[in-house]
């Protein structure tokens, strides 16, 4: 018995979830309005800098999406349908690059260019200046393209692992009785099937490339996110900074859309109920020599290097002692990280209980926009907190200034991270709770007394996961938490990144790995619970 539009519309819980959604979105739609900002300096942006900041930023998201793509899908197509030495391994594996933020794997390969200076230099004495212009740039634009497809293909891997293993055993068995080989099989039946799961993860690779700062500034390649930091922090141009995050923000919304748009309605899934799992084929010694280089070569750049690395810098590090700073800086960022999941889940909670039954078309519109946050860079939310904040303060007109304080922080993480927490607390809810709402209201119960009663028991597992999600999320954000923080305020991530931008890479080793080790933590029970969910082991 769903809710009637009627029956919602005076409602207090949707009437506070709504409002709840207006707050969160408010940054996103401040950013929006700054389009229309003018200022002296944005025709010198515009003229000078803005090109290179598009062109950077479309290169990179085309390379690291072919990069991603060819890492991930013969390793995800491998796993599920062969069986050859290590494979129980790397099916978990596989995804751990994943603990790693895209920074601290740049940090784990600054001393590549170094060690690549006698070449280039032999390229200058060879070939002249302009080919030793050329070939640096070839090497910035190579290694942090290397570098971001080995942490993000896991997001593709994920998506068309899960996709390969629910595809009915009768479409590879008629297949291969029509005579097609294994590769024909891959291309005309798995590969078109998940179509729509590979287009989902490689939609979140090139969010990230589009959201990433860290990378690409240690490694020199301006983009439009860290363009934003340049001409707010370096230029002191706020309104140039505003109208760039403006900018993104579009190219996120037309992204999104145009996601949305090609899968539509469609359906690339077999309609029968049955479902049998695909019979794995056992290779032969060469054939799993190749299947193990294509597993551990990405596996090898995306977690055992980087995590090899830092592993070394941190043991010479702490030789003598622990640094002063280390253990209050850690305390300090799990304090603020389990501040955030709390508030974070207790927010997609309320929404997510909020919008069973409600069928009304403009709520889920606000909750759609609510939940985009995800999708915009850090830098371009934390803009829009600020101007929401610095508003608020002159409204205030007080000595008492919100923007540069935690409350700016944390405000700043809801509306990045809240489609971390609801999505998975809204399909638990569906999964573990059915109709069960309903019925203790038609039994008597006001929806406080069910929210509290049946629905609260049966979520503490989801909302737990949510959490953890949020947590490593918080932990690893960069941009927002640089902008937003407090004067003298480090967490984690703040310190490894100011760390290595001094050239204190061995320095900034130690804060790097600890937060490797939590995300490690969070992704093997995330990984288990996957395949629990129907993949065989």
């Amino acid at each position: 018995m769903g809710v009637g539009r009627a029956e919602w519309r005076w409602d207090r819980w949707l009437i506070g979830a709504g409002l709840l959604c207006l707050v969160v979105v408010a940054p996103l739609v401040a950013v929006l309005f700054g389009l229309g900002q003018t200022g002296p300096e944005w025709g010198h942006v515009a003229s000078t800098l803005l090109g290179d900041y598009l062109k950077n930023t479309a290169i990179l998201a085309i390379v690291v999406s072919l990069l991603a793509l060819l890492m991930a899908l013969p390793a995800a197509w491998l796993v599920v349908t062969h069986e050859f030495p290590g494979r129980r391994v790397f099916e978990w594996a596989l995804v751990l690059p994943l603990a790693f933020p895209t920074y601290v794997a740049a940090l784990a390969y600054l001393q590549i260019p170094e060690m690549l200076i006698p070449t280039l230099v032999w390229v200058r004495e060879q070939f002249g200046v302009d080919a030793f212009m050329l070939a640096q740039t070839l090497l910035r634009y190579g290694l942090l393209s290397v570098v971001l497809a080995s942490v993000l293909f896991p997001y593709i891997y994920l998506s068309a692992r899960t996709s390969f293993a629910h595809h009915n055993r009768a479409l590879i068995e008629a297949s291969q009785m029509l005579g097609q080989s294994g590769r024909a099989t891959f291309f005309r039946i798995a590969l078109p099937l998940s179509r729509p799961a590979i287009i989902a993860g490689l939609s979140l690779v090139v969010m990230e490339v589009l959201n990433d700062y860290g990378a690409v500034n240690l490694l020199g390649v301006p983009t439009l996110a860290d363009g934003v930091f340049r001409t707010w922090f370096g230029l002191e141009d706020r309104v140039s900074a505003i109208r760039l995050a403006g900018l993104v923000t579009l190219i996120v919304l037309v992204l999104i859309g145009l996601e949305y748009a090609q899968r539509g309605k469609r359906s690339f899934a077999d309609a029968r109920t049955e479902e049998r799992p695909i019979e794995r084929c056992r290779l032969g010694r060469i054939g799993g020599i190749f299947a193990v280089i294509c597993c551990g070569l990405p596996l090898t750049a995306g977690f055992l290097y980087p995590a090899w690395k830092l592993g070394q810098w941190s043991l010479l590090n702490l030789r003598d002692s622990v640094p002063s700073h280390f253990l209050p800086m850690l305390g300090r960022s799990l304090a603020l990280a389990a501040s955030a999941s709390l508030m974070i889940v207790s927010v997609g909670f309320l929404l997510a209980f909020t919008a069973r039954g409600c069928q009304s078309r403009s709520w889920k519109g606000l909750l759609r926009a609510a939940t985009l946050g995800y999708a915009m860079p850090g830098a371009v939310v934390a803009v829009g907190v600020m101007m929401v904040f610095g508003n608020f303060d002159q409204w205030l007109d007080s000595n008492v200034l919100l923007s540069g304080t935690l409350l700016a922080v944390l405000f700043g993480y809801l509306t990045r991270f809240l489609a971390v927490a609801y999505q998975p607390i809204s399909a638990g809810m569906d999964r573990l709770c059915g109709r069960l709402d309903e019925a203790s209201q038609l039994l008597g119960d006001r929806r406080g007394r069910t929210f509290g009663r049946v629905i609260l028991p049966l979520m503490r597992r989801p909302m737990l996961a949510a959490g953890m999600l949020v947590f490593v999320d918080v932990l690893k954000e960069l941009p927002l938490t640089m902008i937003l923080r407090p004067a003298n305020f480090e967490t984690l991530a703040t310190k490894a990144f100011g760390l290595a931008k001094e050239g204190r890479i061995h320095e900034g080793a130690l804060p790097s790995l600890a937060i490797v080790m939590v995300g490690i933590v969070v992704l093997i029970p995330l990984n288990r619970s996957l395949r629990g969910g129907g993949e065989q082991a």
